[in-house]
């Protein structure tokens, strides 16, 4: 019974942290695709 109990409170810790560092994963990756390019320099006027 006391082996149950040890993987219910494993799973029941590693599943919501799972979720958490898979969502902070995905909510990052913009970060480190360079998908945005960096603004054109302004161009003086003459």
């Amino acid at each position: 019974m006391s082996n149950l109990r040890l993987l219910i409170a494993w799973i029941w810790v590693t599943v919501p942290l799972g979720w958490g560092v898979y969502q902070s994963v995905n909510k990052s990756l913009p970060l480190f695709s360079g998908a945005s390019k960096p603004a054109p320099a302004a161009v003086p006027v003459k």
